[in-house]
């Protein structure tokens, strides 16, 4: 079915006339389906080339293997999973006034663990720094704190029924004196009201950036079937984790949490805010170069350039509640903290042959640059040369090593001696005009 066709066969075999369209067509057909181009090759002998070609080819190679090596690229990479528990230690004596029969004295309390941290979801925990507190609540109705949405002068000024998001209860539709010539507008809520106060500066516990903090982190990698902690083995268990001396220590101080972001733990513990401790699991398990040990690092979540009037810090209310004469009383405590986040993230890698056949197959294509790069930097070069052809032989005005173009039959381009008078009347190729030599023409490189 597949051969070569061609007219002058058409013309041996008797045929008075060219071949049809419709044999043409069929011709093609033909000869694209059952034949085959191969590649024409340019081949040139010079220093200079040569030098060019090899210093591209070792600089590709230098990156191909540091890459592999340095990025771990012939191993299966895997995102860590994993689980924090905390736990936070340390005591903090607080001074503040108490109303005793009317009468307002100081007094010292001491605030331990379960004073001043609270549960929270995820991989947080909380410290109390400041806090206001409203005592002896109870339910009645009262005036509500003055502001400008509740001051009022007559009854008409109130809405019976009506609850505004930021009031304390729910208006009755009287308008009462809340202290002297104020009046408010009164509520059925939690009285006496919470007042609208800063928080106290300095902060009351502003002692808690002694406080020390132990992460318990174990990670997993199902893949690799692998886990470990971050708790080494023979622990001190008195160490504090220092960047440089002691990198591995899992029992972080608060205040030096602050001095590695930069910020004063007494200036953020006033109003509150949100601190990111990160640890960062860069695991080889590679039995010849194990290595899975954490990284910590810290970082300030929030925005600390906030000014008063858009929320600053980071805060919350919740109550004690007990009865006094049967009467059910609670005291409302607004809490000012620092809020932290433990981010866990990272990989654990192992050598996997699929991954290294992949990448060498990958950057296989690195050394077709190298030739595409090559050859344009050729074609711009010879693009400038003349050359004179005598017989096979091409000579340039500015003589190279050798030119050499591989073909079905090959042409030679040489300039040395070789080319002789001889060499060019065997090829039996009669002596022509001068021409412009181009890389890769189609010219020097067809067949004849």
């Amino acid at each position: 079915m597949c051969g070569p066709v061609s007219w002058r066969q058409t013309w041996l075999r008797g045929t008075s006339s060219l071949p049809s369209s419709e044999n043409r067509l069929a011709m093609l057909a033909r000869g694209q389906l059952c034949g085959y181009n191969s590649v024409r090759v340019l081949r040139i002998h010079s220093v200079w080339i040569g030098t060019l070609k090899n210093v591209f080819l070792v600089g590709t190679c230098i990156y191909i293997c540091f890459a592999l090596v340095s990025d771990k690229l012939y191993q299966r990479k895997e995102p860590v999973i994993s689980s924090v528990h905390t736990k936070v230690k340390g005591i903090a004596e607080v001074k503040e006034e108490v109303v005793e029969d009317g009468m307002k004295r100081l007094v010292q309390r001491v605030l331990d663990t379960a004073d001043y941290t609270f549960p929270l979801q995820g991989n947080s925990f909380f410290v109390m720094t400041n806090f206001l507190k409203t005592e002896g609540q109870e339910q009645r109705l009262c005036p509500e704190y003055p502001t400008r949405r509740t001051l009022c002068s007559s009854d008409r000024g109130c809405k019976k029924g009506w609850m505004d998001p930021q009031s304390k209860g729910i208006q009755t539709g009287r308008c009462v004196v809340y202290k002297g010539d104020q009046k408010t507008c009164e509520v059925a809520a939690w009285c006496p009201i919470e007042a609208v106060e800063e928080a106290p500066r300095p902060a009351r516990l502003s002692s808690a950036e002694n406080f020390t903090v132990l992460i318990k982190n174990n990670v997993d990698f199902p893949g690799h079937n692998y886990t470990t902690r971050n708790i080494l083995p023979g622990l001190n268990i008195t160490c504090t984790f220092h960047k440089t001396q002691n990198p591995q220590c899992p029992i972080f101080r608060l205040g030096d949490i602050f001095q590695e972001t930069g910020d004063n733990f007494s200036d953020v513990a006033i109003q509150g805010g949100i601190m990111g401790i990160e640890i960062y699991w860069d695991c080889n398990l590679d039995s010849w170069s194990h290595h899975c040990r954490p990284k910590y690092s810290f970082r300030r979540l929030d925005d600390k350039t906030t000014n008063e009037s858009l929320y600053p810090g980071y805060n919350f209310r919740y109550a004690k509640y007990y009865k006094e004469n049967n009467v059910e009383k609670r005291t409302l405590i607004k809490v000012f903290g620092i809020r932290f986040d433990i981010l866990v993230f990272g990989t654990g890698g192992k050598f996997d042959i699929i991954q290294l056949v992949v990448y060498v197959g990958s950057t296989l294509s690195y050394f077709g640059l190298v030739r595409a790069s090559l050859s344009h930097t050729l074609r711009k070069w010879f693009g400038r040369k003349k050359f004179h052809c005598h017989g096979a032989c091409l000579v340039p005005a500015r003589p190279l090593c050798s030119l050499t173009f591989s073909s079905t039959r090959t042409r030679a381009l040489s300039a040395d001696p070789g080319c002789t008078p001889a060499a060019r009347a065997a090829s039996r190729v009669p002596s022509t005009s001068t021409t412009t030599a181009r890389s890769a023409s189609p010219s020097w490189s067809q067949s004849r």
